[in-house]
């Protein structure tokens, strides 16, 4: 079996480009494989000696490396400010105002609340309830229907 045949290139990065031995392959086709430094090749293809086809195929693509993850990120400490103070203005109001302001405090400190009788709502037994999830809180919602 021939060996293949090393020529020094400058094209195609430089350095020695390996030539393939012919094949022959039928109906006087021959055809032989260059291969350049930086991997890509050309492939001739010739019929009864004159050249038919020539192809290039670049060199091969490098996978792409995944990178690793970080690890979580730590937010820097941030300076201690003294908050602002706010003094608000006294507000004073005039008898009329004031008597109003401490009759609804009264109804707000008074323990007597009002208790309203609802009417019991009657349900359909004949319907099913449907649970479905609620995508906002997660939580499952019983509905009707």
């Amino acid at each position: 079996m021939p060996k293949d045949k090393i020529v020094i290139t400058d094209k195609h990065g430089g350095g020695k480009a390996r030539i393939k031995p012919v094949k022959d392959l039928g109906d006087g086709i021959r055809s032989f494989t260059v291969k350049n430094p930086d991997k890509s090749t050309y492939t001739f293809r010739y019929k009864n000696t004159k050249q038919e086809d020539a192809n290039y195929n670049p060199k091969p693509l490098k996978p792409k490396k995944t990178k690793k993850m970080k690890k979580t990120r730590i937010p820097r400490k941030l300076k201690k400010i003294k908050a602002p103070s706010y003094t608000a203005p006294e507000v004073t109001l005039d008898k009329k105002t004031q008597a109003i302001a401490d009759a609804r405090d009264r109804k707000k400190n008074s323990k007597k609340k009002l208790k309203i009788k609802l009417p019991k709502l009657k349900v359909n037994k004949g319907k099913r309830t449907r649970k479905t999830k609620n995508l906002v809180t997660g939580k499952m919602n019983k509905t009707r229907g």
